[in-house]
């Protein structure tokens, strides 16, 4: 299973630790193991989205796991294309 979240400047290095943390520990609770998380740095791109959607096909994995639905997108039309 891979973690995918958008990481803004002003979010303290320890809460991505937490959050990561909790990523990994859901994997693990569900039976996967956790391989990495791809971080999204600059609001509005999806080039670390775009490098995971690689590395699925890569790996022929089909799991991944956000903190929220809000990481994909906050537009609701764009979430549900980045979903599928």
């Amino acid at each position: 299973m891979y973690g995918y979240m958008r990481a803004p400047d002003d979010v303290p290095d320890d809460e991505l630790d937490r959050v990561v943390s909790e990523m990994r520990r859901f994997a693990v609770a569900e039976g996967y193991c956790y391989a990495t998380t791809f971080f999204e740095y600059q609001d509005g791109s999806r080039a670390a989205f775009d490098e995971l959607i690689t590395e699925l096909k890569r790996a022929e994995a089909r799991h991944v796991v956000v903190p929220s639905f809000e990481h994909l997108s906050g537009h609701r039309l764009l979430c549900g294309q980045m979903i599928e």
